[in-house]
């Protein structure tokens, strides 16, 4: 079984109104999903990082290693990949490179990833709802209550607000997103990187009372002084680590004893063998893996069957961890393959099906293709 293609293809999907955070917003969904071919089968993985470039890598600096290799030699692979480039920057492209690898080696085996990743510990995975977003053109925070109401009649029992708006008008929403989903609910707030060490921990203060499960990103995310600044003033658990690419970026979080809640994302951090050696490094501090989601349902995906996998960490909330990020904006490319369904007691199934669970063709990201390539033998 040999790699005979690699198909590249950079969608975008317009939204009909931007959406955002306190430091950035959009009008579109973007992602680079690639797909490995052998032996008559495909897998698919994710980059969605500045998608142009990590094809333009893949193309330029990845597919040598990889065309007429055996895609079952994932690891060998992996390391083959990172040995001929310097710098983190490609790892967005080893992701993308290394899920595909995956997916496209359980459907060989015709096993689901979780099996291949070790074997599943459960069947379905708590989800949290990460939104509502803000809205440009007026007040942010303008149309949580509605968003939030919907969130609730689709079977969400935990949800992360979008915060780092104002101190007054963030600790106002997070109150009443409180008295909104009730007092069992878990409720979490992310910062995206907007604000200062001392804006955060003044911000935390107020919201104590609104019993936040964690705090997300209240510092950029290179800043160690001020996550261990925060970490020392901030009652709620301290979680991050999106933007890290390489999986020993987290050492030093752990090792200053500033971030409690690891949250690697699959298509940044190396993959799933990237953020296998973050979850080792986790359970060697005892912390929990809850991977960042975002992109397309490649990513989402991927990261359900990695957390069936993952230990019970008794941090949780209304149960322990682990949980799985639901982003709920608009999103197009989560529902190439059907949206994802969350069950009644707010969990999502994990897909029993080979690979990644989920069938997926060129002609179903048609609509959303502005570049496409393949990269043959």
């Amino acid at each position: 079984m040999k790699i005979s293609e690699i198909r590249l293809y950079h969608l975008s999907a317009a939204l009909e109104e931007p959406i955002g955070n306190a430091l950035i917003f959009f009008p579109n969904r973007q992602t680079l999903l690639v797909e490995i071919v052998a032996g008559g089968l495909s897998g698919w993985g994710e980059a969605w990082v500045v998608p142009a470039t990590a094809a333009a890598m893949i193309e330029g600096q990845l597919a040598r290693h990889l065309i007429g290799r055996d895609p079952r030699h994932i690891r060998a692979l992996w390391q083959a990949m990172r040995e001929a480039n310097e710098g983190d920057g490609i790892m967005t492209a080893v992701s993308a490179v290394d899920m595909a690898l995956h997916d496209l080696t359980a459907r060989a085996y015709e096993i689901p990833l979780s099996s291949l990743l070790g074997g599943a510990r459960r069947d379905k995975i708590l989800a949290y709802a990460s939104g509502p977003f803000f809205k440009p053109g007026g007040h942010p925070y303008r149309d949580f209550e509605r968003e939030i109401d919907g969130y609730l009649s689709e079977g969400f029992r935990a949800l992360k607000l979008r915060s780092g708006f104002n101190p007054a008008d963030d600790v106002a929403a997070a109150f009443a997103a409180r008295r909104q989903i009730g007092k069992e609910a878990d409720l979490m707030i992310d910062f995206n990187q907007s604000c200062t060490p001392r804006r955060s921990i003044t911000t935390a203060s107020l919201m104590e009372e609104a019993r936040l499960l964690w705090i997300e990103e209240p510092v950029t995310p290179t800043d160690l002084p001020g996550y261990r600044l925060a970490a020392r003033q901030i009652k709620a658990a301290i979680a991050g680590g999106e933007a890290i690419m390489n999986p020993a970026g987290f050492l030093p979080f752990l090792a200053d004893g500033c971030m409690d809640i690891l949250q690697p994302d699959i298509a940044i951090c190396g993959g799933l063998t990237g953020v296998g050696q973050v979850v080792a490094l986790a359970q060697m501090f005892n912390r929990p893996v809850i991977p960042h989601v975002w992109g397309s349902t490649v990513n989402f995906h991927a990261a359900l069957h990695l957390l069936s996998t993952l230990p019970n960490h008794r941090a949780g909330g209304q149960q322990p961890f682990p949980y799985l990020e639901y982003d709920v904006g608009p999103n197009p490319l989560l529902e190439l393959a059907g949206r994802p369904r969350v069950n009644a007691d707010g969990t999502v199934s994990v897909p029993e099906g080979p690979g990644l669970g989920i069938e997926l063709n060129a002609a179903m990201l048609e609509p959303y293709i502005v570049a496409r390539k393949t990269i043959a033998v």
